[in-house]
């Protein structure tokens, strides 16, 4: 636990602006995402009910912007491909893993289950790309995002309360 003291002396040391900033980016970053980012932010010596919020926010921000660009990006290869008269290009392996759960599972349970199959800004991406409303997307995406970042923030909070 050496390291985790000493981790955590050094960004006490720093200016708060830049521990809230740290969470953000971190936040951003796919497989770090809202869960990471919130032990991230705790580890910086952010208060829990500080640093989930933050990681949150900045996680449904980025997948908000990863789903607006994404459906832009779709209506515009879809416009051309028409235009063209061009048949659709065959899916992705990573694209077919994510249509298979969207077909048996549904927007909700590719949301609350995508953090165990990919990122959520992959899954957020593939699920626009499928053509899914974006409301329904970013509200499912939300959902998740809120629910394992807090889940997995107070969890690791408890665990090193009981640590420390």
């Amino acid at each position: 636990m050496d390291i985790l003291a000493n981790i955590q002396s050094f960004t006490e040391s720093l200016p708060s602006a830049l521990r809230f900033l740290g969470v953000v980016l971190a936040a951003f970053i796919p497989y770090i995402e809202g869960e990471g980012a919130a032990i991230v932010g705790i580890i910086a010596g952010m208060e829990p009910w500080l640093a989930i919020p933050v990681a949150i926010l900045a996680n449904v921000a980025i997948v908000v912007v990863i789903v607006l660009s994404f459906e832009k990006i779709r209506a515009a290869i879809i416009n051309r491909r028409i235009a063209a008269g061009k048949t659709p290009k065959p899916a992705s392996e990573k694209q077919q893993k994510v249509r298979r759960a969207l077909d048996k599972y549904g927007v909700p349970g590719v949301s609350l289950l995508g953090p165990f199959l990919l990122p959520t800004h992959f899954t957020a991406a593939a699920l626009t790309s499928f053509g899914i409303t974006k409301g329904r997307v970013i509200t499912w995406q939300a959902v998740a995002i809120v629910l394992y970042s807090t889940v997995f923030g107070m969890l690791f909070y408890g665990v090193l309360s009981v640590v420390a």
